[in-house]
């Protein structure tokens, strides 16, 4: 929320530009406009999808503009190609400018993903909102300034589905050096390197456990021969992993393949076995159920698999 009202910056040095020619703020003046800072692989970000696209089908035919500023998190979200398909994956058609160096993050001051900022018709920014809830509030004052140019009249505003929060839920974690505070799994050194760790099978909650030979780079752990896995101890009813590379990943929840009733959208079933095909790099839905308890998400590792991070629901 703004104190408040200030002149909104320009959008600048843009890398891309997504089911639009480019757009700028002195050209979109007399437009209200949403600015939504989100990166593809953030699942909060990708919370706030469905409200985005019911505020841009009520208002894209009015004098509204709502553009989502892609700003990476991760090195392979810079890349222009995998944006243009987290956009068509997910069923954007509003504008979406890529950002890859996070020029207009910086200049706008921000730290978090979703960050939604409010601009008037007369481009002066109104009204600042962090966080995937209150979307319904954000509608409510675009139909307030709407109404203040003649655009729209009494007009309902969105249904927001509103996600109860759960206390003792597992943070986000990262697998890479940068953000990590280290691996529970012990390492140990062999004639070919000292990159092979030894699971112990005592796990802690929200620590990552590796099995087998994994590298740790600033931004994940890579697998890299043989047979392995990584395995984490979490609380939640939601397990999203951050992963990359080109094979199938065979996931288990407490020791046991995953079912229909616990599995995530992106994990698939052949006989026996739940897995997850592994194309590219993005957010994996893996654990999804109505209760909110303890478990063990093991995922075996292919070779180059890499893990960056994990995020809960």
């Amino acid at each position: 929320m703004l104190a408040k009202k200030i002149k909104a910056l320009e959008i600048v040095e843009i890398k891309g530009w997504l089911n639009s020619e480019p757009l700028s703020l002195e050209k979109l003046r007399g437009k209200v406009v949403l600015l939504d800072f989100w990166t593809y692989s953030c699942v909060n970000c990708l919370r706030t999808l469905p409200a985005l696209k019911e505020i841009w089908e009520k208002y894209k035919d009015k004098n509204f503009m709502l553009i989502g500023i892609h700003t990476p998190e991760f090195e392979f979200e810079k890349e222009l190609e995998n944006v243009k398909n987290a956009v068509k994956r997910n069923s954007i058609e509003y504008p979406v400018a890529n950002d890859p160096e996070r020029v207009n993050w910086n200049r706008y001051g921000n730290r978090y993903w979703p960050r939604a900022a409010l601009i008037n018709s007369n481009g002066e920014l109104i009204f600042d909102h962090v966080g995937e809830s209150g979307y319904d509030d954000i509608d409510a004052r675009i139909i307030a300034e709407l109404k203040k140019i003649g655009e729209v009249k009494d007009t309902e505003g969105i249904k927001e589905q509103k996600r109860a929060h759960h206390f003792g839920v597992s943070p986000e974690i990262y697998a890479g050096s940068l953000r990590n505070e280290g691996i529970g799994s012990s390492q140990v050194c062999t004639p070919d390197g000292c990159d092979v760790y030894k699971d112990q099978g005592d796990y802690k909650m929200n620590v990552i456990y590796l099995e087998g030979e994994w590298v740790q780079k600033p931004e994940f752990v890579e697998f890299v021969k043989g047979k392995g896995y990584i395995i984490f101890k979490f609380y939640a009813s939601e397990v999203n992993v951050v992963m990359d590379g080109s094979g199938n990943a065979v996931v288990f929840l407490n020791g046991k393949p995953l079912t229909k009733l616990n599995s995530g959208s992106d994990v698939k079933f052949r006989g026996k076995k739940s897995y997850v095909g592994v194309e590219g790099a993005g957010m994996y839905n893996i654990i999804r159920k109505k209760d909110f308890a303890e478990g063990e998400l093991k995922i075996e590792a292919f070779k180059g698999m890499r893990v960056y991070a994990y995020t809960f629901g």
